[in-house]
């Protein structure tokens, strides 16, 4: 993938990080990566005074998250089936920026993203790397949350075991009677431009999942497959659909 590239410094962590991912330098693009001191970021060019986006797991807003919500009362946490003795095994299909999958390794989940986007991935990559060196949650961190860059239509085919669960957080479909996503949605929906066929990775998913799928969606939103959900767990802004596997 072509994107700008700027160094304000030399990293060769980050360095190898984007040449592992095949990113290359392109003076015309529309969005530019900054290595920062040690820090990967995404910049939007053409919006000028816009701060950078980066995956920081140890940022105030997911230490916020994380301590706001009693586990018993989190959708999310419902929707998984945590028991005291019970912490499936999850693949986020659909990583983004790895918010939700960070959440369920907190809760004690171990998590697999799977991101295809080599920008959004060699974001993930950097944010990863930085959090497993943390003294606080690094050593946790490390055996509850991994990245695999590749593409989730193919995960049939990949070398890993199969989950208890597989969550898919599709890109929302845009509410004309709202204001617009946020920053960090709105650079997500430019990069990957939500051509997708996601009932048929919901459909994979089925095929692969041993327990239950797991799929975010807006309140304003209708089901991937409406007739074939189970039950759904509603809270503010979204619910979660639960189908079973095939």
């Amino acid at each position: 993938m072509n994107i700008y590239l700027i160094k304000k410094n030399t990293n060769t962590r980050i360095e190898k990080i984007i040449n592992d991912y095949n990113i290359r330098h392109d003076e015309n693009a529309s969005l530019s990566l900054i290595i920062n001191n040690n820090t990967l970021e995404l910049y939007n060019r053409s919006i000028f005074h816009k701060k950078t986006i980066k995956v920081d797991f140890l940022s105030k807003q997911n230490n916020y998250r994380c301590l706001k919500f009693k586990k018993k009362h989190e959708a999310l946490y419902k929707a998984l089936g945590i028991k005291k003795n019970y912490f499936p095994y999850v693949i986020d299909a659909t990583a983004g920026f790895g918010k939700d999958a960070f959440l369920m390794s907190f809760w004690g989940c171990y998590v697999i993203m799977i991101e295809r986007n080599p920008v959004i991935a060699a974001l993930l990559k950097d944010g990863l790397q930085r959090a497993y060196k943390n003294k606080n949650i690094g050593n946790w961190l490390k055996k509850r949350l991994h990245l695999i860059f590749c593409d989730s239509f193919k995960m049939l085919n990949m070398p890993i075991l199969k989950p208890d669960i597989i969550y898919l957080d599709p890109m929302y479909p845009l509410n004309k009677k709202k204001a617009l996503p946020k920053k960090n949605m709105q650079i997500l929906r430019n990069i990957i431009k939500n051509s997708d066929n996601y009932e048929n990775l919901l459909n994979i998913s089925r095929k692969f999942a041993k327990k239950r799928i797991i799929v975010k969606r807006p309140s304003y939103a209708k089901p991937l497959l409406e007739n074939k959900v189970k039950f759904s767990i509603n809270n503010k802004n979204n619910r979660f659909d639960i189908y079973l596997p095939f």
